[in-house]
Protein backbone atom coordinates (compact mmCIF):
# COMPACT_ATOMS: atom_id res chain seq x y z
CA UNK A 1 0.00 0.00 0.00
CA UNK A 2 1.19 3.21 -0.60
CA UNK A 3 1.86 5.72 1.71
CA UNK A 4 -1.45 7.62 1.06
CA UNK A 5 -3.70 4.80 1.48
CA UNK A 6 -3.77 4.44 5.61
CA UNK A 7 -7.31 4.14 5.27
CA UNK A 8 -8.06 1.15 2.84
CA UNK A 9 -5.13 -0.59 6.02
CA UNK A 10 -8.20 0.66 8.53
CA UNK A 11 -11.05 -0.65 6.29
CA UNK A 12 -9.16 -3.87 6.12
CA UNK A 13 -8.70 -4.11 9.51
CA UNK A 14 -12.11 -3.08 10.58
CA UNK A 15 -13.27 -6.15 8.78
CA UNK A 16 -10.59 -8.46 9.75
CA UNK A 17 -11.85 -7.56 13.77
CA UNK A 18 -15.40 -7.45 13.77
CA UNK A 19 -18.17 -6.35 16.62
CA UNK A 20 -19.23 -9.50 18.27
CA UNK A 21 -21.54 -10.18 21.36
CA UNK A 22 -18.54 -10.27 23.67
CA UNK A 23 -16.93 -7.13 23.17
CA UNK A 24 -17.04 -3.51 24.31
CA UNK A 25 -17.21 -1.10 20.98
CA UNK A 26 -14.32 0.88 22.72
CA UNK A 27 -12.20 -1.79 23.14
CA UNK A 28 -12.72 -2.75 19.76
CA UNK A 29 -11.58 0.58 18.64
CA UNK A 30 -8.43 0.53 20.97
CA UNK A 31 -7.37 -2.97 19.75
CA UNK A 32 -7.82 -1.61 15.87
CA UNK A 33 -6.05 1.29 16.65
CA UNK A 34 -3.28 -0.39 18.11
CA UNK A 35 -3.28 -3.20 15.04
CA UNK A 36 -3.10 -0.66 12.22
CA UNK A 37 -0.51 1.51 14.13
CA UNK A 38 1.67 -1.09 14.62
CA UNK A 39 1.06 -2.37 10.93
CA UNK A 40 1.50 0.59 9.83
CA UNK A 41 4.52 1.28 11.37
CA UNK A 42 6.21 -1.69 9.04
CA UNK A 43 6.84 0.54 6.28
CA UNK A 44 9.93 1.68 7.36
CA UNK A 45 11.53 -0.90 6.23
CA UNK A 46 10.14 -1.14 2.74
CA UNK A 47 10.45 3.05 2.08
CA UNK A 48 6.84 4.03 2.99
CA UNK A 49 5.26 1.45 1.18
CA UNK A 50 3.47 -1.21 2.83
CA UNK A 51 4.32 -5.26 2.03
CA UNK A 52 1.99 -7.54 3.45
CA UNK A 53 -0.26 -10.51 3.43
CA UNK A 54 -2.23 -11.66 6.07
CA UNK A 55 -2.22 -15.62 7.41
CA UNK A 56 -4.62 -16.81 9.80
CA UNK A 57 -3.39 -19.48 12.92
CA UNK A 58 -6.06 -22.23 14.57
CA UNK A 59 -6.15 -22.70 18.09
CA UNK A 60 -7.42 -26.01 18.91
CA UNK A 61 -7.75 -27.44 23.08
CA UNK A 62 -7.09 -30.88 21.21
CA UNK A 63 -3.44 -31.73 22.19
CA UNK A 64 -2.88 -34.76 20.00
CA UNK A 65 -1.17 -33.35 16.95
CA UNK A 66 -3.20 -36.01 14.28
CA UNK A 67 -6.18 -35.66 15.59
CA UNK A 68 -5.97 -31.75 15.67
CA UNK A 69 -5.50 -31.74 11.91
CA UNK A 70 -8.72 -32.78 12.07
CA UNK A 71 -10.61 -30.75 15.13
CA UNK A 72 -13.76 -29.12 14.35
CA UNK A 73 -13.19 -27.07 17.85
CA UNK A 74 -10.93 -24.26 17.32
CA UNK A 75 -10.65 -20.64 17.32
CA UNK A 76 -8.95 -18.16 14.70
CA UNK A 77 -6.44 -15.96 15.18
CA UNK A 78 -5.28 -13.24 12.22
CA UNK A 79 -1.96 -12.23 11.63
CA UNK A 80 -0.26 -9.78 9.58
CA UNK A 81 2.92 -10.59 7.79
CA UNK A 82 5.44 -7.83 6.65
CA UNK A 83 8.93 -7.67 4.83
CA UNK A 84 12.15 -6.87 6.90
CA UNK A 85 15.06 -8.49 5.51
CA UNK A 86 16.85 -9.44 2.18
CA UNK A 87 19.51 -11.50 0.54
CA UNK A 88 20.42 -10.08 -2.94
CA UNK A 89 17.29 -9.23 -4.46
CA UNK A 90 14.57 -11.17 -2.58
CA UNK A 91 13.58 -12.32 0.96
CA UNK A 92 13.34 -15.63 0.72
CA UNK A 93 14.58 -17.55 3.74
CA UNK A 94 14.92 -13.92 5.29
CA UNK A 95 13.12 -12.36 8.90
CA UNK A 96 10.13 -11.02 8.01
CA UNK A 97 7.58 -8.81 10.56
CA UNK A 98 4.52 -10.57 12.34
CA UNK A 99 1.99 -8.71 14.06
CA UNK A 100 -0.70 -10.80 15.43
CA UNK A 101 -4.57 -9.13 16.07
CA UNK A 102 -3.77 -7.69 19.49
CA UNK A 103 -0.98 -5.15 17.87
CA UNK A 104 1.82 -7.44 18.92
CA UNK A 105 5.09 -7.19 16.73
CA UNK A 106 7.56 -10.13 16.87
CA UNK A 107 11.02 -9.98 14.84
CA UNK A 108 10.47 -13.26 12.66
CA UNK A 109 8.23 -16.39 12.88
CA UNK A 110 10.56 -17.99 15.83
CA UNK A 111 9.60 -15.28 18.20
CA UNK A 112 5.91 -15.04 17.00
CA UNK A 113 5.51 -19.67 17.48
CA UNK A 114 7.18 -19.34 21.14
CA UNK A 115 6.27 -16.17 22.63
CA UNK A 116 2.48 -15.48 20.84
CA UNK A 117 -0.26 -15.05 23.52
CA UNK A 118 -2.81 -17.40 22.05
CA UNK A 119 -4.94 -19.65 24.33
CA UNK A 120 -3.52 -22.69 25.55
CA UNK A 121 -3.57 -25.76 23.25
CA UNK A 122 -2.25 -26.03 19.60
CA UNK A 123 -1.77 -23.85 16.95
CA UNK A 124 -2.17 -24.74 12.98
CA UNK A 125 -0.62 -22.55 11.66
CA UNK A 126 1.39 -22.26 7.52
CA UNK A 127 4.36 -23.44 7.80
CA UNK A 128 7.35 -20.48 8.60
CA UNK A 129 4.18 -18.28 8.48
CA UNK A 130 3.49 -18.60 4.50
CA UNK A 131 1.43 -20.40 2.55
CA UNK A 132 3.24 -22.90 0.46
CA UNK A 133 1.84 -25.58 -1.51
CA UNK A 134 2.72 -29.17 -1.11
CA UNK A 135 3.92 -31.33 -4.01
CA UNK A 136 0.95 -34.35 -3.71
CA UNK A 137 -1.11 -34.87 -6.17
CA UNK A 138 -4.04 -32.74 -4.21
CA UNK A 139 -1.83 -29.92 -3.69
CA UNK A 140 -2.56 -28.67 0.34
CA UNK A 141 -0.95 -26.17 2.20
CA UNK A 142 1.88 -27.18 4.18
CA UNK A 143 1.34 -26.80 7.63
CA UNK A 144 3.30 -26.53 11.04
CA UNK A 145 1.43 -28.11 14.62
CA UNK A 146 2.85 -26.99 17.66
CA UNK A 147 1.48 -26.16 21.41
CA UNK A 148 0.82 -22.52 22.37
CA UNK A 149 3.32 -20.90 24.82
CA UNK A 150 0.42 -20.92 27.37
CA UNK A 151 0.67 -24.39 26.93
CA UNK A 152 4.55 -25.11 28.24
CA UNK A 153 5.39 -26.08 31.54
CA UNK A 154 7.08 -22.36 32.43
CA UNK A 155 3.43 -20.67 31.94
CA UNK A 156 1.30 -22.99 33.87
CA UNK A 157 4.07 -22.67 36.97
CA UNK A 158 3.83 -18.46 36.62
CA UNK A 159 0.13 -18.90 36.75
CA UNK A 160 -0.23 -21.14 39.66
CA UNK A 161 3.05 -18.73 40.95
CA UNK A 162 0.44 -15.65 40.65
CA UNK A 163 -2.27 -17.41 42.23
CA UNK A 164 -0.93 -18.59 45.07
CA UNK A 165 1.15 -15.28 45.25
CA UNK A 166 -2.38 -13.37 45.20
CA UNK A 167 -3.81 -15.59 47.81
CA UNK A 168 -1.11 -15.11 50.02
CA UNK A 169 -1.15 -11.65 49.91
CA UNK A 170 -4.52 -11.06 50.31
CA UNK A 171 -4.06 -13.71 53.62
CA UNK A 172 -1.39 -11.40 54.90
CA UNK A 173 -3.48 -8.48 54.61
CA UNK A 174 -5.85 -9.86 57.44
CA UNK A 175 -3.57 -9.50 60.51
CA UNK A 176 -1.71 -6.45 59.24
CA UNK A 177 -4.86 -4.46 58.89
CA UNK A 178 -6.27 -5.72 62.17
CA UNK A 179 -3.47 -4.74 63.63
CA UNK A 180 -4.35 -1.41 62.78
CA UNK A 181 -7.59 -0.84 65.30
CA UNK A 182 -6.88 -3.75 67.67
CA UNK A 183 -3.92 -5.54 69.33
CA UNK A 184 -2.57 -8.74 67.22
CA UNK A 185 0.07 -11.21 68.47
CA UNK A 186 3.33 -10.24 67.26
CA UNK A 187 3.76 -13.37 65.38
CA UNK A 188 0.75 -13.18 63.42
CA UNK A 189 1.54 -9.59 62.18
CA UNK A 190 5.16 -10.87 61.46
CA UNK A 191 4.50 -13.31 59.30
CA UNK A 192 1.67 -11.20 57.54
CA UNK A 193 4.83 -8.94 57.06
CA UNK A 194 7.12 -11.87 55.87
CA UNK A 195 4.28 -13.13 53.35
CA UNK A 196 3.08 -9.68 52.25
CA UNK A 197 7.04 -8.69 51.64
CA UNK A 198 7.39 -11.87 49.37
CA UNK A 199 4.55 -11.13 47.76
CA UNK A 200 5.25 -8.01 46.58
CA UNK A 201 8.66 -8.59 45.59
CA UNK A 202 7.33 -11.20 43.18
CA UNK A 203 4.78 -8.69 41.95
CA UNK A 204 7.27 -6.24 41.15
CA UNK A 205 9.42 -8.87 39.28
CA UNK A 206 6.15 -9.80 37.00
CA UNK A 207 5.27 -6.28 36.39
CA UNK A 208 8.80 -5.61 35.34
CA UNK A 209 8.60 -8.86 33.40
CA UNK A 210 5.15 -7.43 31.75
CA UNK A 211 6.93 -4.34 31.16
CA UNK A 212 9.96 -5.20 29.19
CA UNK A 213 7.40 -7.76 27.33
CA UNK A 214 5.63 -5.31 25.86
CA UNK A 215 8.26 -3.16 24.91
CA UNK A 216 9.72 -6.26 23.12
CA UNK A 217 6.91 -6.31 20.83
CA UNK A 218 6.63 -2.89 20.25
CA UNK A 219 3.38 -2.30 22.09
CA UNK A 220 2.46 0.89 24.22
CA UNK A 221 4.38 1.38 27.81
CA UNK A 222 2.77 5.05 28.10
CA UNK A 223 0.94 5.76 31.45
CA UNK A 224 -1.92 6.23 29.40
CA UNK A 225 -2.27 2.37 28.71
CA UNK A 226 -4.24 0.88 30.86
CA UNK A 227 -2.08 -1.77 31.04
CA UNK A 228 1.08 -0.47 30.97
CA UNK A 229 -0.39 1.76 33.75
CA UNK A 230 -0.64 -0.97 36.05
CA UNK A 231 2.76 -2.48 35.88
CA UNK A 232 4.13 1.17 36.36
CA UNK A 233 2.46 1.51 39.42
CA UNK A 234 3.61 -2.33 40.58
CA UNK A 235 6.73 -1.60 39.94
CA UNK A 236 6.97 1.76 41.92
CA UNK A 237 5.25 0.14 44.57
CA UNK A 238 6.71 -2.29 44.75
CA UNK A 239 10.67 -0.72 45.12
CA UNK A 240 9.15 1.82 47.46
CA UNK A 241 7.31 -0.39 49.42
CA UNK A 242 10.17 -2.34 49.98
CA UNK A 243 12.07 0.75 50.72
CA UNK A 244 9.88 1.46 53.26
CA UNK A 245 9.35 -1.74 55.00
CA UNK A 246 12.92 -1.98 55.18
CA UNK A 247 13.71 1.76 56.29
CA UNK A 248 11.01 1.72 59.15
CA UNK A 249 12.35 -2.35 60.32
CA UNK A 250 15.77 -0.48 61.09
CA UNK A 251 14.37 2.74 62.59
CA UNK A 252 12.29 0.86 64.90
CA UNK A 253 15.47 -1.50 65.59
CA UNK A 254 17.19 1.70 66.15
CA UNK A 255 14.78 3.26 68.43
CA UNK A 256 14.16 0.04 70.31
CA UNK A 257 17.94 -0.39 70.87
CA UNK A 258 18.13 3.47 72.30
CA UNK A 259 20.09 5.38 70.01
CA UNK A 260 18.71 8.55 69.48
CA UNK A 261 17.43 8.90 65.70
CA UNK A 262 18.10 11.70 63.69
CA UNK A 263 15.18 13.97 62.93
CA UNK A 264 15.89 13.91 58.98
CA UNK A 265 16.16 10.00 58.87
CA UNK A 266 13.01 10.13 60.93
CA UNK A 267 11.52 12.40 58.33
CA UNK A 268 13.39 10.35 55.54
CA UNK A 269 11.32 6.76 56.67
CA UNK A 270 8.15 8.94 57.02
CA UNK A 271 8.31 10.63 54.09
CA UNK A 272 8.70 6.70 52.17
CA UNK A 273 6.12 5.62 53.28
CA UNK A 274 3.52 8.14 52.49
CA UNK A 275 4.74 8.04 49.39
CA UNK A 276 3.87 4.42 49.31
CA UNK A 277 0.54 4.51 51.00
CA UNK A 278 0.03 7.11 47.85
CA UNK A 279 1.14 4.94 45.27
CA UNK A 280 -0.51 2.08 46.43
CA UNK A 281 -3.54 3.42 47.12
CA UNK A 282 -3.50 4.84 43.85
CA UNK A 283 -2.85 1.41 42.09
CA UNK A 284 -5.45 -0.12 44.65
CA UNK A 285 -8.14 2.93 42.71
CA UNK A 286 -6.36 1.69 39.45
CA UNK A 287 -6.97 -1.89 39.75
CA UNK A 288 -10.79 -1.80 40.93
CA UNK A 289 -11.56 0.15 37.88
CA UNK A 290 -9.61 -1.52 35.39
CA UNK A 291 -11.67 -4.33 37.15
CA UNK A 292 -14.84 -2.62 36.77
CA UNK A 293 -14.02 -2.06 33.19
CA UNK A 294 -13.08 -5.58 31.83
CA UNK A 295 -16.04 -6.82 33.75
CA UNK A 296 -18.40 -3.80 31.65
CA UNK A 297 -16.41 -5.36 28.05
CA UNK A 298 -16.60 -9.36 29.42
CA UNK A 299 -13.05 -9.47 29.14
CA UNK A 300 -11.46 -11.67 31.01
CA UNK A 301 -9.16 -10.98 34.18
CA UNK A 302 -5.48 -12.39 33.70
CA UNK A 303 -3.82 -13.97 36.77
CA UNK A 304 -1.13 -11.05 36.66
CA UNK A 305 -4.03 -8.08 37.28
CA UNK A 306 -5.74 -10.00 40.39
CA UNK A 307 -1.68 -9.97 41.84
CA UNK A 308 -1.20 -6.70 40.86
CA UNK A 309 -4.29 -5.64 42.52
CA UNK A 310 -3.72 -7.79 45.57
CA UNK A 311 -0.42 -6.84 45.97
CA UNK A 312 -1.31 -3.03 46.39
CA UNK A 313 -3.40 -3.69 48.74
CA UNK A 314 -0.94 -5.57 50.83
CA UNK A 315 1.81 -2.34 50.31
CA UNK A 316 -1.31 -0.11 50.98
CA UNK A 317 -2.27 -1.71 54.38
CA UNK A 318 1.56 -2.74 55.05
CA UNK A 319 2.67 1.26 54.76
CA UNK A 320 0.08 2.30 56.76
CA UNK A 321 1.27 0.04 59.70
CA UNK A 322 4.68 1.26 59.44
CA UNK A 323 3.39 4.76 59.88
CA UNK A 324 2.44 3.88 62.80
CA UNK A 325 5.57 1.63 63.36
CA UNK A 326 7.43 4.74 62.89
CA UNK A 327 5.40 7.09 64.86
CA UNK A 328 5.63 5.14 67.93
CA UNK A 329 9.47 4.88 67.59
CA UNK A 330 9.88 8.16 67.08
CA UNK A 331 8.25 11.50 68.27
CA UNK A 332 5.28 11.94 65.88
CA UNK A 333 3.95 15.55 66.82
CA UNK A 334 7.25 17.09 66.37
CA UNK A 335 7.46 16.04 62.98
CA UNK A 336 4.03 16.14 61.76
CA UNK A 337 4.27 19.40 59.82
CA UNK A 338 7.32 18.73 58.11
CA UNK A 339 5.74 15.64 56.81
CA UNK A 340 2.65 16.96 55.44
CA UNK A 341 5.21 19.31 53.26
CA UNK A 342 7.71 16.93 52.59
CA UNK A 343 4.75 13.70 51.45
CA UNK A 344 3.83 15.84 48.37
CA UNK A 345 7.52 16.54 46.93
CA UNK A 346 8.49 12.56 47.79
CA UNK A 347 4.93 11.76 45.62
CA UNK A 348 5.80 13.94 42.88
CA UNK A 349 9.32 12.57 42.70
CA UNK A 350 8.23 9.26 42.53
CA UNK A 351 5.70 10.06 39.66
CA UNK A 352 8.46 11.96 37.86
CA UNK A 353 10.49 9.10 37.62
CA UNK A 354 7.88 6.82 36.50
CA UNK A 355 7.26 9.24 33.68
CA UNK A 356 10.98 9.62 32.61
CA UNK A 357 11.05 5.43 32.88
CA UNK A 358 8.46 5.73 30.68
CA UNK A 359 9.73 8.29 28.17
CA UNK A 360 12.99 5.80 27.81
CA UNK A 361 10.78 2.45 27.31
CA UNK A 362 8.44 4.19 24.63
CA UNK A 363 10.71 6.15 22.53
CA UNK A 364 13.27 3.84 21.82
CA UNK A 365 11.72 2.42 20.04
CA UNK A 366 15.64 -13.98 -9.71
CA UNK A 367 12.75 -15.62 -7.73
CA UNK A 368 9.77 -13.10 -6.39
CA UNK A 369 9.29 -11.85 -2.86
CA UNK A 370 7.93 -14.09 -0.18
CA UNK A 371 5.12 -11.12 0.38
CA UNK A 372 4.06 -11.47 -3.45
CA UNK A 373 0.83 -9.88 -3.99
CA UNK A 374 -0.07 -5.84 -4.04
CA UNK A 375 -3.72 -5.59 -3.26
CA UNK A 376 -4.43 -2.26 -2.09
CA UNK A 377 -8.06 -3.00 -3.00
CA UNK A 378 -11.00 -1.58 -0.98
CA UNK A 379 -13.67 -3.80 -0.01
CA UNK A 380 -16.91 -4.36 -2.10
CA UNK A 381 -19.09 -1.70 -0.66
CA UNK A 382 -16.11 0.90 -0.63
CA UNK A 383 -16.57 0.47 -4.46
CA UNK A 384 -19.81 0.74 -4.65
CA UNK A 385 -19.82 3.71 -3.45
CA UNK A 386 -17.54 5.99 -5.72
CA UNK A 387 -20.44 8.32 -7.03
CA UNK A 388 -19.82 10.14 -3.20
CA UNK A 389 -15.92 11.62 -4.47
CA UNK A 390 -17.57 12.39 -7.86
CA UNK A 391 -20.78 13.40 -8.52
CA UNK A 392 -20.55 13.27 -11.81
CA UNK A 393 -20.72 9.37 -11.71
CA UNK A 394 -24.14 7.84 -12.34
CA UNK A 395 -25.23 5.33 -10.35
CA UNK A 396 -26.24 2.12 -11.98
CA UNK A 397 -25.80 2.19 -15.59
CA UNK A 398 -25.58 -1.46 -16.52
CA UNK A 399 -24.57 -4.82 -15.30
CA UNK A 400 -20.76 -6.45 -15.68
CA UNK A 401 -23.00 -9.09 -16.96
CA UNK A 402 -24.52 -7.79 -19.53
CA UNK A 403 -21.44 -6.03 -20.86
CA UNK A 404 -19.02 -9.49 -20.76
CA UNK A 405 -22.01 -12.09 -21.61
CA UNK A 406 -19.93 -14.93 -22.33
CA UNK A 407 -17.48 -14.19 -19.53
CA UNK A 408 -19.14 -12.89 -16.81
CA UNK A 409 -22.75 -14.79 -15.24
CA UNK A 410 -24.77 -14.60 -12.23
CA UNK A 411 -24.86 -17.51 -9.87
CA UNK A 412 -26.57 -18.67 -7.06
CA UNK A 413 -27.41 -15.71 -4.25
CA UNK A 414 -26.05 -13.40 -6.70
CA UNK A 415 -22.78 -13.62 -6.90
CA UNK A 416 -20.68 -12.88 -10.19
CA UNK A 417 -19.02 -15.99 -11.66
CA UNK A 418 -15.85 -15.70 -13.87
CA UNK A 419 -15.52 -17.79 -17.27
CA UNK A 420 -11.35 -17.95 -17.09
CA UNK A 421 -11.41 -19.71 -20.27
CA UNK A 422 -13.60 -17.11 -22.15
CA UNK A 423 -11.97 -14.21 -20.36
CA UNK A 424 -8.29 -15.58 -21.61
CA UNK A 425 -9.35 -15.70 -24.94
CA UNK A 426 -10.84 -11.91 -25.13
CA UNK A 427 -8.11 -10.24 -22.89
CA UNK A 428 -5.15 -12.62 -23.15
CA UNK A 429 -3.85 -15.63 -20.92
CA UNK A 430 -1.38 -12.66 -19.28
CA UNK A 431 -4.22 -11.02 -18.06
CA UNK A 432 -5.24 -13.81 -16.73
CA UNK A 433 -1.95 -15.16 -15.55
CA UNK A 434 -1.80 -11.94 -13.15
CA UNK A 435 -5.45 -12.26 -11.43
CA UNK A 436 -4.40 -12.80 -7.86
CA UNK A 437 -7.50 -12.58 -5.87
CA UNK A 438 -10.76 -13.39 -7.94
CA UNK A 439 -13.16 -12.07 -5.65
CA UNK A 440 -11.08 -8.44 -5.70
CA UNK A 441 -11.18 -8.56 -9.69
CA UNK A 442 -14.90 -9.22 -9.75
CA UNK A 443 -15.61 -6.26 -7.13
CA UNK A 444 -13.86 -3.58 -9.34
CA UNK A 445 -15.50 -5.17 -12.28
CA UNK A 446 -19.00 -5.17 -10.78
CA UNK A 447 -18.11 -1.32 -9.82
CA UNK A 448 -17.08 -0.49 -13.57
CA UNK A 449 -20.26 -2.07 -14.48
CA UNK A 450 -22.33 0.14 -12.12
CA UNK A 451 -20.78 3.31 -13.41
CA UNK A 452 -19.60 3.08 -16.79
CA UNK A 453 -20.95 2.60 -19.92
CA UNK A 454 -20.01 -1.25 -21.92
CA UNK A 455 -17.76 0.26 -24.19
CA UNK A 456 -15.96 2.33 -21.77
CA UNK A 457 -15.51 -1.00 -19.50
CA UNK A 458 -14.34 -2.50 -22.89
CA UNK A 459 -11.37 0.40 -23.59
CA UNK A 460 -10.87 0.36 -19.53
CA UNK A 461 -10.39 -3.76 -19.84
CA UNK A 462 -7.76 -2.93 -22.79
CA UNK A 463 -5.65 -0.79 -21.00
CA UNK A 464 -5.41 -2.95 -18.37
CA UNK A 465 -4.16 -5.76 -20.66
CA UNK A 466 -1.67 -3.47 -22.80
CA UNK A 467 -0.05 -2.74 -19.19
CA UNK A 468 -0.30 -6.43 -17.81
CA UNK A 469 1.44 -7.39 -20.86
CA UNK A 470 3.92 -4.34 -21.16
CA UNK A 471 4.94 -3.27 -17.89
CA UNK A 472 3.87 -5.92 -15.15
CA UNK A 473 7.41 -7.80 -15.50
CA UNK A 474 9.60 -5.08 -15.19
CA UNK A 475 7.80 -3.74 -12.50
CA UNK A 476 7.62 -7.46 -10.68
CA UNK A 477 11.10 -7.57 -10.67
CA UNK A 478 11.65 -3.98 -9.50
CA UNK A 479 9.42 -4.18 -6.70
CA UNK A 480 10.37 -8.00 -6.30
CA UNK A 481 6.94 -8.76 -5.61
CA UNK A 482 3.65 -9.63 -7.99
CA UNK A 483 1.82 -6.87 -9.52
CA UNK A 484 -1.84 -8.09 -9.84
CA UNK A 485 -4.43 -7.48 -12.74
CA UNK A 486 -7.00 -6.68 -10.39
CA UNK A 487 -4.92 -4.04 -9.06
CA UNK A 488 -4.21 -2.28 -12.25
CA UNK A 489 -7.64 -2.39 -12.80
CA UNK A 490 -8.42 -0.85 -9.84
CA UNK A 491 -5.66 1.88 -10.04
CA UNK A 492 -7.32 3.02 -13.45
CA UNK A 493 -10.77 2.98 -12.48
CA UNK A 494 -9.53 4.94 -9.76
CA UNK A 495 -7.75 7.20 -12.00
CA UNK A 496 -10.67 8.13 -14.05
CA UNK A 497 -12.85 8.74 -11.12
CA UNK A 498 -10.27 11.11 -8.95
CA UNK A 499 -9.10 13.13 -12.35
CA UNK A 500 -11.84 13.08 -15.06
CA UNK A 501 -15.65 14.20 -14.82
CA UNK A 502 -16.19 13.25 -18.51
CA UNK A 503 -16.43 9.17 -18.63
CA UNK A 504 -17.63 8.77 -22.38
CA UNK A 505 -15.47 6.48 -24.27
CA UNK A 506 -14.37 8.92 -26.80
CA UNK A 507 -13.06 11.23 -24.00
CA UNK A 508 -11.32 7.86 -22.36
CA UNK A 509 -9.55 7.01 -25.27
CA UNK A 510 -8.10 10.66 -25.89
CA UNK A 511 -6.45 10.44 -22.32
CA UNK A 512 -5.72 6.69 -22.97
CA UNK A 513 -1.11 7.36 -22.96
CA UNK A 514 -2.16 10.02 -19.74
CA UNK A 515 -4.04 7.29 -18.15
CA UNK A 516 -1.45 4.58 -18.63
CA UNK A 517 1.47 7.07 -17.78
CA UNK A 518 -0.05 8.26 -14.44
CA UNK A 519 -0.42 4.21 -13.29
CA UNK A 520 3.26 3.65 -14.39
CA UNK A 521 4.59 6.57 -12.44
CA UNK A 522 2.11 5.31 -9.11
CA UNK A 523 3.79 1.94 -9.45
CA UNK A 524 6.84 3.89 -9.92
CA UNK A 525 6.12 5.41 -6.15
CA UNK A 526 6.16 2.16 -5.03
CA UNK A 527 9.83 1.36 -4.85
CA UNK A 528 10.74 0.22 -1.60
CA UNK A 529 14.34 0.52 -1.57
CA UNK A 530 15.70 4.06 -1.70
CA UNK A 531 19.83 3.87 -0.40
CA UNK A 532 19.90 7.48 -0.59
CA UNK A 533 17.38 8.26 2.13
CA UNK A 534 17.87 4.80 3.88
CA UNK A 535 19.90 3.42 6.76
CA UNK A 536 21.64 -0.08 5.90
CA UNK A 537 21.69 -2.78 8.76
CA UNK A 538 22.94 -6.95 9.03
CA UNK A 539 20.09 -9.13 10.36
CA UNK A 540 22.24 -11.52 12.81
CA UNK A 541 19.07 -13.96 12.44
CA UNK A 542 19.05 -14.51 8.64
CA UNK A 543 22.68 -12.83 8.12
CA UNK A 544 20.45 -10.54 5.72
CA UNK A 545 20.25 -6.85 5.49
CA UNK A 546 17.10 -4.49 6.25
CA UNK A 547 16.91 -1.00 5.80
CA UNK A 548 15.28 1.36 7.68
CA UNK A 549 13.30 4.92 6.49
CA UNK A 550 11.61 7.28 8.20
CA UNK A 551 8.26 7.29 8.04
Amino acid sequence: MAPEQANVLKLKIEQLICTNETKNIKYLERQREQLFRNVWQQRRYTNGTLLSAIIYVLVTPDMDPESALHSTNYSCHPVFRTRRCMKGENSESCCMIFVDEHGRVYANWEQYVFRNNLPKGLMIAPSQGVYTFTDEEEPGVQLMVHPTPQSAGKYRLLNAGDKVATLGGLVATVPVAAALAIPVAAPLVVAGTVVGVASAAYRTLRSVSHLCDRRRHEQSTSLADSEARSSWLGVAGGVVGLGASGATRVLGAAAGAGYKVNPAAQLAVKGINVGSVVISGTGVVNGVYDLYCKIGDDQALSSLEMLQLASHLVIFTHSINNLRIASKATNGSSLRKALRNQSRQVIRKVFHRISEESFKLHGETGKFDIVRTLNDIPFKEALLTLHDMNSNLIQGVTAAATILPQIVSIGNGGQMRLNLEMLAKTFGAKFVQQIGNLASFTDVLEAMGRYFTDRAVQLLMQMTRSFVEQNVDSIDRTLNTFVSTETVLYRILMHCVTTFDDFAVDFLQSRREDILKMVSKYFDSLKTLDKMKCRKYKCSACKGVYYITAV
